[in-house]
């Protein structure tokens, strides 16, 4: 890949960062004394929405017009497919499980994604799996023999959101940037953990675990499921000797905070594309940049609806970019 290819885009791209929302425009956003307040200010800063707005519709398609901005503009947006691939695979899950509980999946489709939605739909509903691309067509077709054969939706839900994780680390070594890389290592880190201490709270056993927990850079997947099936107190003394203590740490205080440290970690990652200037990096880093922006809006105006204090709110926001 020659390091020029994207100039233009990344050029493009740090113009576009100066309208990113900051932590002072957050802040503002948190101290109003209503969600129409809030959402007055959140529209004088530019997204296109009113007290009478779907505010979750609206963000929603905040996110995909990013989407499909960075893509238009990049020569090599293939490589971005790791960002969004998760979003195929939690269609396919939700197609999946309309057909065996009998209701409309369309409702439960989500973007942006790879494989547009109802094209995606029409595949699967005629089991033409074939028909998609390799990285979903395998695992749609071993995610429908394990629920036509098991019945079991949450060992279904497990294998694909292994198979998730492990195509957007497949699709993030294929371009061989060391930023995305490290991003999605950390990443599915992240969820291996979290799918771990859940397993152990709700003692699953080792097929379970070893159809859940993906493979990455970070870990010994045998060593990180045998530490698991140990029980909660031996999972955490190995992390500690894996140097992934402040994981411990964060998820001993509550879930949300467990979160919110992901979430962070990833942003600081994705900072480090600030000082590139060739590259695919840093117009994936913008893409992460909205993407948190937006899953603090959200927060914060879920909060205004529901009366949340404003001191909760701030402990919830995430890292900015900016």
């Amino acid at each position: 890949m020659k390091n020029d290819n994207n100039l233009f885009a990344v050029s493009a791209v740090r113009v576009k960062e100066n309208s990113l929302l900051s932590k002072s425009d957050l802040e503002q956003l948190i101290n109003a004394e209503s969600y129409k307040k809030a959402v007055s200010l959140l529209s004088e800063k530019g997204y296109d929405i009113n007290e009478n707005s779907d505010y979750s519709s609206v963000l929603d398609g905040e996110l995909n017009e990013t989407w499909d901005y960075i893509i238009s503009s990049a020569p090599e947006a293939a490589v971005l497919k790791a960002f969004v691939v998760k979003n195929d695979f939690q269609n396919i899950k939700a197609i999946l499980k309309s057909e065996v509980m009998g209701y409309d999946a369309k409702e439960y489709l989500t973007q942006p994604c790879i494989t547009e939605k109802d094209e995606l739909l029409e595949i699967m509903s005629a089991h033409s799996f074939d028909s998609l691309p390799d990285y979903l067509g395998s695992a749609a077709k071993k995610a429908h023999e394990i629920i036509s054969t098991t019945e079991n939706a949450q060992l279904c839900d497990a294998y694909l959101d292994t198979a998730a994780l492990e195509t957007m680390l497949a699709l993030a070594k294929e371009n061989g940037d060391d930023i995305l890389c490290e991003y999605f290592n950390n990443y599915c880190l992240a969820c291996d953990i979290k799918t771990a201490f859940r397993a152990i709270k709700t003692g699953k056993d080792y097929v379970f675990l070893k159809t859940a927990i993906a493979d990455n850079a970070l870990i010994s997947k045998d060593d990180f499921i045998n530490a698991a099936l140990g029980g909660e107190e031996e999972f955490f003394s190995y992390l500690s000797s894996a140097d992934l203590a402040d994981y411990v740490q964060a998820i001993e205080k509550s879930a949300s905070a467990f979160e919110k440290y992901c979430d962070d970690k990833m942003t600081k990652i994705m900072k480090k594309a600030k000082m590139t200037v060739f590259g695919i990096s840093p117009l994936a880093a913008y893409y992460v940049a909205k993407e948190t922006e937006i899953k603090c809006l959200r927060i914060i105006l879920s909060a205004k609806q529901s009366r949340v204090s404003d001191d909760i709110i701030r402990e919830r926001m995430r890292e900015l970019y900016v």
